[in-house]
């Protein structure tokens, strides 16, 4: 993380203030989202989790749209061709099939659930094998997926009775919420971060999703 010495020019120019951006819209967000991951990297600059940017190229993207026979959402697909950096307060999962956490089929990423589902009915079946995983909460197994048709964002945590949950209407809002949690961390004010984060999503879903 940073250094000591230099607590007193942190955080580092050009980093964007803890809150909500006035206008957020496609063009808007790229700046946005480069400065807060700028920052976030020089937070760990030197550390194994430092984020590094790494721009997808059209051919990777749509090799991997074609191996999970679907289009990727379009936030997504300009994310990894603009940034590519999978290293935040999350980890988001590399459009490369050779990567330790991919961009996968649930059911791949998580084979067990097909034990977990051997009662369940034809549509529940369904609904998870509509299920894309695109980020990886902690590696700890919970995991942020999108709906193949719709893109709306779903969490997957194996330790609850309710396995999958409607999180965010698209994966923008989930990339909008982790730039948040990152200048929480960068401004070193998770409360403050909590409570922008609960005041536009509710904070039913922060306690699902941080606590």
């Amino acid at each position: 993380m940073q250094n000591d010495l230099t607590t007193d020019h942190w955080p580092p120019p050009g980093c964007p203030d803890l809150c909500w951006p006035e206008q957020l819209t496609s063009e808007t967000r790229v700046p946005w989202y480069r400065s807060v991951i700028t920052a976030y990297a020089s937070l760990w600059e030197g550390h194994v989790t430092e984020a590094h940017f790494k721009p997808v190229s059209e051919t990777e993207l749509l090799d991997l749209e074609t191996r999970l026979s679907c289009p990727l959402p379009s936030a997504l697909k300009s994310y990894h061709q603009e940034f590519g950096a999978l290293s935040l307060t999350e980890k988001l999962c590399s459009v490369s099939q050779d990567s330790d956490t991919p961009i996968q089929p649930l059911l791949e990423a998580y084979p067990g659930i097909v034990d977990m589902l051997e009662h369940e009915d034809e549509q529940v079946l369904r609904l998870f094998e509509d299920m894309i995983v695109f980020g990886d909460y902690l590696g700890n197994g919970n995991m942020f997926c999108f709906l193949r048709e719709s893109g709306e964002v779903f969490y997957f945590d194996h330790d609850d009775d309710n396995l999958l949950c409607p999180f965010f209407t698209s994966v923008e809002e989930y990339l909008d919420a982790l730039m948040i949690r990152c200048l929480a961390e960068i401004h070193e004010n998770e409360e403050a971060g909590l409570e922008l984060l609960a005041q536009r999503y509710g904070p039913k879903l922060v306690r699902k999703w941080l606590y």
